[in-house]
């Protein structure tokens, strides 16, 4: 069944909605820590690996950055990521058999000697019409002033978090709306951190904030898996911004060998099992997470969970993020328009229901509203996943209570 505007209703993912949609979740043991690292008796990652993947690294950045390579069509890209992969292999620091080409997702997959995973994503990002681009954001009425309490006193609402990875925010046309978020979400009373150097230990802090943003790539990763019986298996992943280098493979070295944590383009990226590993036993603890990532809950139009349950696991209270590849301008609109709400008191379904009748339903809708000819194949819309009713605080007599 396609997921198209006229399914969509109430944005809550429920036990309804699973069985109405085409659910297609990677397999429960895809991107989970092997038997060896549940038991606790995973091998460390020695310098001599770390040293060989630095090799196999260097050869692969060399590709994919070099000025022959930007000029390549996708079909050139191909051609040559595969030749360089064959020449890794036969070096023996990637395994031949490892080498998988994803190509609805444009990305190759291999596994490094010691059983890390890599990967090389030939495609570039989803570019807009920059015409569409809105500086700075509509400010909403209703918080031009704290919308709390009557003496202006902003009333604390909590903590929140920006995880901002999407560039380096050098003459982004992005990054200037996020100090925009964070210094108006700030004074109305929701202290908020924009990090705009993503780390994978940052990740590992999630459980310190009430309500944590990912803004970051994201992308679907296959690959072959299994040693008696080889098998594809596929999931979502979180792209950040954080370089390989040996020092930081060995600082990560458990994450990576457990395949929480892989690598695609020299930079590291997160897989569910890293958020169901490090926040195991609910340590989350009522935080929530909005994913600005694309195909965070499923991409060609197929809902795709394993995300969303390993935060939910991990304690989160809700996971708001999209179906399929989302435009960047819609996806930052319902993240304002949604904490914007939250500040205002209103629970999440409720916030995103808002900044959804603000905004479009989906960003194919929003993006022809704005003057768009050319949308992407699959509308992107948001979904609420756990308790729905949600919010950052609770309303007691006219005063905010943690």
């Amino acid at each position: 069944m396609n997921l198209n505007r006229s399914h969509l209703g109430r944005r809550v993912l429920c036990a309804v909605c699973a069985l109405t949609l085409l659910v297609t979740v990677a397999s429960p043991a895809a991107f989970a820590a092997d038997q060896a690292a549940a038991s606790g008796t995973a091998e460390t990652l020695t310098q001599a690996d770390a040293a060989q993947m630095a090799e196999a690294d260097a050869a692969v950045e060399a590709l994919v950055q070099s000025e022959a390579y930007a000029e390549m069509e996708l079909d050139q890209r191909q051609e040559a990521a595969q030749t360089q992969l064959d020449a890794l292999a036969e070096e023996g620091l990637i395994r031949a058999d490892s080498i998988y080409y994803d190509e609805e997702n444009g990305m190759y997959s291999f596994t490094y000697d010691c059983g890390v995973l890599g990967g090389i994503l030939l495609t570039d990002w989803e570019e807009e019409d920059e015409t569409l681009v809105q500086l700075p954001l509509d400010m909403p009425e209703e918080l031009a002033v704290s919308p709390l309490d009557e003496q202006n006193d902003t009333l604390p609402l909590g903590n929140a978090i920006i995880y901002y990875a999407f560039d380096n925010t050098v003459n982004s046309s992005r990054y200037p709306n996020y100090t925009v978020m964070q210094e108006n979400w700030t004074k109305w009373g929701l202290n908020t951190t924009l990090d705009t150097e993503v780390t994978v230990n940052d990740l590992k802090h999630m459980d310190d904030y009430d309500l944590c943003i990912l803004s970051t790539h994201g992308a679907y990763y296959t690959y072959n898996s299994g040693w008696l019986f080889p098998r594809l298996s596929t999931a979502p992943v979180l792209i950040l911004r954080e370089e390989s280098s040996l020092w930081n493979d060995l600082r990560y070295g458990f994450d990576l060998l457990t395949h929480r944590v892989i690598k695609v383009n020299g930079v590291y990226c997160i897989t569910p099992s890293f958020f169901s590993s490090t926040y195991r036993g609910g340590q989350l603890n009522g935080t929530m997470v909005f994913s600005e990532a694309c195909e965070f809950f499923g991409g060609s139009n197929q809902l795709d969970l394993a995300m969303s349950k390993a935060l939910l696991e991990g304690g989160a209270s809700a996971v708001v993020g999209f179906v399929n590849n989302v435009y960047t301008i819609y996806s930052r609109n319902i993240l304002w328009g949604t904490v914007n709400q939250l500040i205002m008191g209103k629970n999440i379904l409720q916030a995103v229901d808002s900044a959804v009748a603000t905004y479009g339903s989906d960003d194919v809708y929003w993006y022809l509203s704005q003057g768009g000819t050319s949308p992407h194949r699959y509308a992107a819309f948001v979904l609420v996943h756990g308790n729905d009713q949600a919010t950052l605080y609770t309303l007691d007599e006219g005063s905010a209570a943690a």
